[in-house]
């Protein structure tokens, strides 16, 4: 979702550039799955744009099992190795959410750990709690107060038919939701999102995308999620109804915190 977002905002301003070859990802690097790590370049203006990948902003490891083999593990209770490059920017952008949905975070099972303990069963709700109370502390202890910091609600997924990878689909959607129960849809961890930001000491911006995001079912990848070619033909097994087109719903997004960039601007002006 957040590489979704990233690639939104590197599109909006490479279309602002009086000179667009000017912009360039220093190491050379394409966009991909896979890389976790990207620094867009903007030479005329002196900046830089960049991607890090943080699928929880807590510490991913691995315990290794009686037979040597190797399982992920969650430590709720410390930071994100790759915080050190948080630090460097001026103005950052936050989110985690989708990823607690995935099987081994919903389940819980010798997964979450604190300390040296490994919880043999723990709820996901509550470690999702205790992990953003972390990367809030984190925030609170390290981040300048001449810093912006954005954390970016959770975007639901849009499901007809089933529920995901139980049948849902999403292909063919054309229109907005206008009505009904889902547009009221309001997930738990935005809740527990909203509670931690408010106790925090340092003004962290909520950008609360997610009723805003409700409506548009017909905005995801669905069956073009992955690359199509000519006279190839679509599966329509495997849909993704979480991410979003581009152009599409997260220029929005972009749009909203360029909009807070203005105000701020504004009222610092007319001080």
């Amino acid at each position: 979702m957040n590489r979704n977002q990233f690639e939104s905002l590197l599109c909006l301003l490479h279309e602002g550039l009086p000179n667009k070859s000017k912009m360039y990802e220093t190491h050379g690097y394409k966009i991909t799955k896979g890389r976790g790590y990207y620094i867009f370049k903007f030479e005329d203006y002196k900046c830089t744009v960049e991607f890090v990948r943080s699928h929880f902003l807590v510490k991913e490891g691995i315990r290794l099992g009686a037979r040597g083999n190797s399982n992920p593990t969650l430590s709720i209770d410390q930071i994100d190795k790759s915080a050190a490059r948080w630090k460097r920017a001026d103005i950052l952008v936050f989110n985690t959410g989708h990823w607690w949905t995935h099987g081994k975070t919903a389940r819980g099972k010798n997964y979450y750990k604190e300390g040296d303990y490994i919880y043999p069963k723990f709820d996901s709700v509550e470690a999702y709690s205790r992990a953003l109370k972390t990367w809030a502390n984190w925030i609170d202890k390290n981040i300048k107060a001449d810093k912006l910091v954005f954390y970016r609600g959770y975007s639901s997924a849009h499901f007809r038919g089933g529920d995901w990878d139980s049948g849902g689909t999403c292909n063919g959607e054309t229109e907005p939701i206008l009505s009904g129960a889902f547009l009221n849809n309001y997930p738990v961890k935005m809740k527990i999102a909203e509670e931690v930001i408010q106790e925090m000491q340092f003004p962290v911006v909520l950008l609360n995308v997610t009723r805003l995001t409700n409506f548009r079912k017909d905005g995801h990848p669905s069956i073009y999620g992955k690359n199509v070619t000519a006279g190839r033909r679509v599966s329509t097994r495997r849909q993704d109804c979480s991410h979003w087109c581009l152009p599409g719903v997260p220029d929005a997004w972009n749009e909203l915190i360029y909009a807070t960039l203005v105000r701020q601007h504004a009222s610092t002006t007319h001080l």
